[in-house]
């Protein structure tokens, strides 16, 4: 008869879950693509690093502003008493108007300003009646010494340039760690799955052998400390179950923003991405091989183009300039701008230069401290990354080990359940040791699973640090 019972333990644990592995059964379940899918499509997170980048792009459009074609145009209206120089005491009544607009364009390339426009004075004296002055110019502006070639006006163009491509880089690294923090909530997701389906089994277990020592314990077979041993057991086994339906409730609640209710992941992705990454490896990749290398190099690429243009700075300004015009004067509107035959030009220089120039020395002087703290913070970063890959490594050659220890303590472990079991059946085994043994195969079950998983987070991991 006791025989017969201890058979009958595993149907009465499956009686006992059934109603639980139905309820998992209607739920929706979730492939890793299809849930990577969604959270890259969903995550604000996301949304939010892209909004960087976009504002590095305005960034770049306003920079560029400096070569925009600026139009001009102004008049005014003027009447005043001019003394006349032949006859003492004598006035003129002068009115007239002007009347100009123009056209203007820096040439970043070359640091040249071009403009062109025409003109238009009207002058009416009682003296000689009305007067009509025409006229048209191009004139240029050229830096020859501080801003030579546009090097200072072209600066703000390549470098939100340069700063653009930095926060593309950035943003790919951002959402690959947001991305990889989810990747491992999925597995994680999986691991606590499978621990709540392991205990409900232990539970169902364990109730079945509570229910057969109070049988034996109303027929005066085994004592009443049996009975309490084997409650205890079933109290523990509730109270790990409860625990971690509170780890699941706190998973599902952060993947509510992004998932319906009723959906479950599927429990086969974790033995399918173990055995990808237990066959995968590690691969040697230097640090300079990485992005955040790269964000480094154009960081420092950055600066130091900075500083070229802040030595620019210090140079004395140094502008060539010159105006060409054609004019012509008539008493006729018509007939002023009939010809413009007449020409004026000059090409002179202006110079200009702040004594010691503080300004732009405390500039570049920054300037040079900043790429000194980005040369270390490169050197810190690639002894942090050596280490972090060397742990990383360790780690999973541990893990990797004790997951073949403990799938073989596993098979022990079950050998020996079968064992007292089945002496306890023939009665020279008491209730505390199937119990025991019931207590050790659930712990090494539940350990093999959170290696799986954590062998897979190392993995993750390291592709996140090497990439």
């Amino acid at each position: 008869m006791r025989r017969v019972i201890i058979m009958l333990l595993p149907v009465f644990a499956a009686v006992l879950l059934q109603p639980a592995l139905n309820a998992q059964d209607v739920k929706r379940k979730l492939t890793y693509n299809e849930y990577m899918k969604a959270v890259t499509e969903k995550l604000p997170e996301l949304k939010r690093n892209r909004l960087q980048v976009l504002k590095a792009e305005n960034n770049l459009k306003s920079a560029d502003s400096s070569s925009d074609i600026n139009i001009t145009a102004g008049g005014s209206y003027s009447s005043s008493d001019e003394y006349s120089s032949m006859q003492y005491g004598h006035t003129n009544r002068v009115t007239g108007y002007s009347l100009n607009a123009g056209v203007s364009k820096r040439f970043t390339a070359t640091g040249t300003t071009l403009e062109a426009g025409v003109e238009h004075d009207f002058r009416n004296t009682e003296s000689f009646g009305n007067s009509h002055y025409p006229s048209v110019y191009l004139q240029f502006s050229q830096s020859v010494l501080k801003n030579s070639f546009g090097v200072v006006d072209r600066y703000a163009v390549n470098n939100a340039t340069m700063q653009l491509e930095i926060e593309k880089l950035k943003q790919a690294e951002s959402d690959k760690t947001t991305l990889n923090y989810y990747k491992k909530l999925y597995f994680s997701w999986i691991e606590t799955a499978a621990r709540i389906e392991l205990m409900k089994e232990s539970v169902g277990y364990a109730s079945a052998i509570e229910a057969d020592t109070a049988r034996k314990y109303r027929s005066g077979l085994v004592p009443e400390e049996d009975l309490l041993n084997a409650r205890a057991a079933v109290s523990q086994y509730k109270i790990s179950y409860e625990e971690l339906l509170s780890v699941m409730a706190g998973i599902e609640a952060e993947l509510a923003v992004l998932f319906e209710a009723g959906t479950a992941p599927e429990s086969e992705e974790l033995d399918a991405r173990y055995g990808e990454v237990s066959a995968a490896g590690y691969g040697e990749i230097p640090f300079s091989g990485t992005r955040s290398a790269a964000i480094y190099r154009l960081a420092r690429s950055r600066l130091e183009y900075t500083k070229g243009v802040g030595e620019n700075r210090l140079l004395p300004q140094l502008d060539i300039t010159g105006r060409y015009t054609r004019k012509a004067m008539d008493s006729e509107f018509p007939g002023s701008w009939s010809g413009l035959d007449d020409s004026d030009y000059y090409i002179g220089f202006t110079a200009s230069y702040p004594l010691w120039n503080t300004g732009e020395s405390g500039a570049l002087k920054e300037t040079e401290l900043a790429i000194d703290e980005i040369n270390t913070e490169y050197d810190v970063s690639e002894n942090s990354y050596r280490k972090e890959v060397e742990k990383l490594k360790k780690s999973r050659d541990s893990v990797s080990r004790m997951i073949k220890l403990a799938e073989e303590r596993i098979r022990l472990l079950q050998s020996r359940y079968d064992s007292v079991s089945r002496k306890y059946r023939q009665g020279n085994y008491q209730i505390q040791q199937v119990i025991d043994a019931l207590r050790d195969i659930t712990e090494e079950k539940t350990r093999l699973i959170r290696y799986k998983n954590t062998l897979i987070q190392y993995h993750i991991d390291y592709t996140d640090l090497t990439s």
